[in-house]
């Protein structure tokens, strides 16, 4: 690496463009595995045993703990990768990383949203 701090910078940039794009992929799956999960464990006149804010609590942690588990990217990029013009990190796989790491994410993302939805009808 010739200017590690240019090598830092572009590497921070590269990867914050894409958290927002990560982020907003873990919503759906999320949302269908807690209204899988919902549907499956509540039956008609069962009562809900969280509350909206405990909810958002919940959905929350679980969106810092994808946050945190993101991060992780700066790992794997500092470990492999390099700053030479043509090199395979910088040419694809990066990419690779960022597309297995969002699919992971979202199979995680399904079943923390089931495990939310069936800790809200937990007690029938």
């Amino acid at each position: 690496m010739r200017d590690f701090a240019a090598y830092r910078a572009s590497t921070i940039r590269y990867w914050e463009k894409r958290r927002i794009i990560y982020n907003l992929a873990l919503i759906l799956p999320a949302l269908f595995g807690y209204s899988t999960a919902t549907e499956l464990a509540a039956t008609v006149g069962d009562r809900s045993y969280l509350g909206l804010l405990s909810l958002g609590a919940l959905f929350l942690i679980s969106a810092i703990a994808a946050n945190i588990s993101y991060s992780l990217c700066y790992t794997l990029e500092f470990l492999f990768g390099t700053d030479q013009p043509g090199a395979a990190w910088l040419r694809s796989r990066r990419r690779l990383i960022l597309i297995a790491g969002t699919l992971f994410a979202m199979f995680l993302a399904v079943v923390g949203g089931r495990n939310i939805g069936m800790l809200e009808y937990q007690f029938h």
